[in-house]
């Protein structure tokens, strides 16, 4: 009887730990199934990537390739100087063509490699399987979409269109963001409204040995960047600052809070954007001269 009783139990029990093992399973497979679905979000639908682009991209039998290359909705001009070899521009046109993805565009008619992996603002140049380049060369393979107001008047190109020459002259134009200076203007879609009583300007300057400092109306904030250029990711760290106690403190404790969050950058020379993932930018400066 006892026997019977034991055997009882031990059947009542291997059912609980069955039922409990096939509910972890289904909570696992549950969970597993949510990792792969998407928000749809990808460059193809999410980002403005219509523009022009232009870099020197490395040649093994020339000081570089200088390649200029202008998007629209569905077609390409690709712009290209083999320099130290010829001055001559090398143009053709064509359609592109998404992958499943909707993050990397091949350029039909073009000789491979041919395809590029569309990013913020940027294009990276992909080899002959269509996969990242990697290692010390990886910054070199990318194409930086320019501020195409910058354009001459008597340029005679389109609007939608610059030449190799014109997009040299945006990128000469340019300043190198490790030694910038930039005026505070927007936080989270608001125009900073600076204290006319105070002289001395809202924002932030970056150093070439990976330091920076920043103000916003109160104390002086000073701490570590580090750039990732390739990507345009940025991270600040060992923010501090300060003591001082002011009157009002908003402005600077909004700034602090952006610095914290900022992992991402946008940044054509003249305009800096700081930004959280895709969310809308936390913070807009203007270059000071």
């Amino acid at each position: 009887m006892k026997k019977s009783l034991f055997l009882s139990a031990l059947i009542a029990l291997s059912c609980i730990s069955c039922k409990e093992e096939i509910k972890d399973d289904s909570e696992v497979s549950l969970l597993d199934s949510t990792e792969v679905v998407t928000d749809g979000h990808n460059a193809m639908n999410a980002l403005d990537y219509q523009g022009v682009y232009y870099g020197v991209l490395p040649c093994a039998d020339c000081e570089g390739i200088e390649t200029t290359i202008t998007l629209t909705a569905d077609s390409y001009t690709k712009e290209v100087v083999y320099q130290g070899k010829s001055k001559e521009i090398i143009t053709e046109k064509g359609t592109f063509t998404w992958n499943e993805a909707g993050n990397t565009i091949t350029l039909s008619g073009s000789q491979a490699p041919n395809q590029y992996f569309v990013g913020e603002n940027d294009l990276f140049h992909l080899d002959v399987d269509g996969n990242r380049i990697e290692g010390k060369m990886a910054s070199k393979y990318r194409l930086q979409k320019l501020d195409t107001t910058t354009l001459s008047k008597d340029s005679k190109v389109s609007e939608a269109m610059a030449t190799g020459n014109e997009a040299r002259k945006i990128v000469d134009a340019k300043v190198e963001l490790k030694k910038s200076k930039w005026r505070l203007v927007k936080m989270n879609g608001n125009v900073v409204k600076k204290d006319s009583n105070i002289e001395k300007e809202y924002g932030i300057t970056f150093n070439p040995d990976g330091r920076f400092s920043a103000y916003a109306g109160c104390n002086s904030m000073a701490g570590s960047y580090e750039l990732k250029e390739e990507v345009s990711r940025i991270k600040f760290s060992k923010v501090a600052s300060t003591m001082m106690a002011c009157q009002d403190m908003a402005t600077e404790q909004e700034l602090a809070k952006i610095l914290e969050m900022a992992d991402n950058y946008n940044f054509d020379g003249k305009t800096l954007k700081l930004n959280k993932a895709r969310m809308a930018p936390l913070a807009e400066f203007e270059i000071i001269k």
